[in-house]
Formats: structure tokens, C-alpha cells, sequence
């Protein structure tokens, strides 16, 4: 789901419980103040879900860790969402304190059906991102020596994954740096190009995936592969570090 998709459907889906709550409460009003609280948050969980935990655990297997998250993640969510419902009922009693009562009937499923739109929204992106990397003829081809086939200046491009350094993501499209200074852009977004991608490449950052077999040197702020120094965001420095760590364990015990 590309950004632009993903904007109108969030919008789609506001409209949408705004009229659904607001015909049964008889205000519109309060439908999109609550929607307005909530909203936010539901957005944050499933991009989480879809962006973040399917593909760099689920389609990684890394299933421990996956259900884990998964875990934490709802819990902070739902957390998030308990949070605001008081802080919306505190706001509303300074202005319409004798219908407080009937707003939390009206709106007290609201949470619910909240939370099966994240569900219906995930299995949706569980299928879509398991058949781009499945079925799709521009996914991993390991029969031609570990090879992805990526779409670029209108044909298909096989690329040796060897010969990756990093992949960088530009909105709905990625740049993919290879030896020899050579740059390929396709569209597709940062997420399902890591799927396609070997245990040896490591998502850094919101932006950027790096082949661990380029890395020259490392902290837990930056990788340094190529020619290139490259940013670890906060939320990935532990599992860069632990990642990279045994990594290079591992290969110079091989060589």
C-alpha cells in the first residue's frame, strides 16, 4: 500500500466511522471528536504491524520475536486508546457534563471497531506482501545464484545480491547501490524489497538495508559500507549491534 493509497483509506475509514457513530448518537460532532482522539493511534499500530513486524519477523522467521512485539505493541496501543478516552471524557465534562453518560453508551464500542479495522487491515497486508514476495517475477531467484529481478527503466533488471551494498528508500521507490558505483532505482517500497533480500542484509533505519557482508566498521549511531556512512535509528541500534556483532563473529571464524 503505497502512501497515497494508505492516505485515502484512513480517510475513507474516518468518514466512514464518523457516519456510522454519528447516525446511532445523533451527533456527528462528538462521532469526529472521538475519531479525531483515536484515529492517531490506530494508524500508528497497524503501520507498525504492516511496515515493521511482518516483514523484518514474521516473513524473516523470526517468530519469537514477532509474536513478542506483537504483543507489546497491542498493549501500548490499547494503553494509548485508554488514555484518551479519559482525557477526551475530562474535556468534554467542562463543557457538556450532562451528557457524559450517554456519550460513553453511544461511543463505548468505538475502540472495538477500531481495533477490527487494524485486524482486517493486517491480514489484507499479510496477503498482499506474502504474494509480492512469493509470486511476484520480480522476487528472489535463488536458481541464478542468489539473484533478485527488480523492474527499472521499464525492464527487468536481475541483480546479484553479492553485489548490493546498501538499499535506500525514496518514498514509493528504493535506490539500490551496487559495487562500481553503479545506482538502480525501482519502484517498490524499502519493506518488500528487504523480504526478497538474504539473512546477510539488515534493516538500520526507516531508509536503509545494508549487506553485512559490505560493512566495514560499525557503532551503534552508524554503519560504514562502501564508500557510504550510513545512520542506525534508535529503534533498530540493538538489533544492529547484536546482528552485526555476530555476524562478523561468524565470518571470520569461516574464513
Amino acid at each position: 500500500m503505497t502512501k497515497t493509497v494508505g492516505a485515502v483509506y484512513w480517510i475513507l475509514v474516518s468518514l466512514l466511522l464518523i457516519l456510522l457513530f454519528g447516525n446511532s448518537a445523533g451527533s456527528y460532532k462528538y462521532a469526529f471528536y472521538f475519531v479525531s482522539f483515536y484515529i492517531p493511534v490506530i494508524i500508528a499500530t497497524t503501520w507498525i504491524i504492516n511496515s515493521v513486524l511482518i516483514p523484518g519477523y514474521l516473513f524473516k522467521r523470526r517468530f519469537f520475536k514477532f509474536f513478542l512485539y506483537l504483543f507489546y505493541t497491542i498493549i501500548v496501543s490499547v494503553n494509548l486508546v485508554f488514555i484518551l478516552v479519559f482525557l477526551a471524557f475530562i474535556l468534554l465534562s467542562y463543557y457538556r457534563i450532562d451528557d457524559i453518560n450517554s456519550l460513553i453508551t453511544d461511543f463505548r464500542l468505538m475502540p472495538l471497531v477500531l481495533y477490527l479495522i487494524v485486524l482486517f487491515t493486517c491480514i489484507i497486508s499479510l496477503v498482499q506482501q506474502y504474494f509480492e514476495v512469493v509470486d511476484k517475477p520480480d522476487g528472489r531467484d535463488d536458481s541464478k545464484g542468489n539473484t533478485i529481478i527488480v523492474r527499472s527503466e521499464r525492464k527487468d533488471r536481475r541483480i546479484k545480491q553479492d553485489d548490493i551494498i546498501y538499499v535506500e528508500s525514496m518514498a514509493d521507490y528504493v535506490r539500490i547501490f551496487l559495487e562500481g558505483g553503479e545506482r538502480v532505482i525501482t519502484r517498490a517500497t524499502i519493506s518488500t524489497l528487504y523480504n526478497k533480500l538474504g539473512d546477510n542484509f539488515l534493516r538500520i533505519h526507516r531508509s536503509y538495508v545494508v549487506n553485512a557482508d559490505k560493512v566495514i566498521s560499525f557503532s551503534r549511531e552508524t554503519v560504514h559500507a562502501g564508500k557510504k556512512e550510513l545512520p542506525v535509528s534508535r529503534s533498530y541500534k540493538e538489533q544492529a549491534a547484536i546482528f552485526l556483532g555476530r555476524y562478523k563473529i561468524t565470518a571470520a571464524a569461516k574464513s
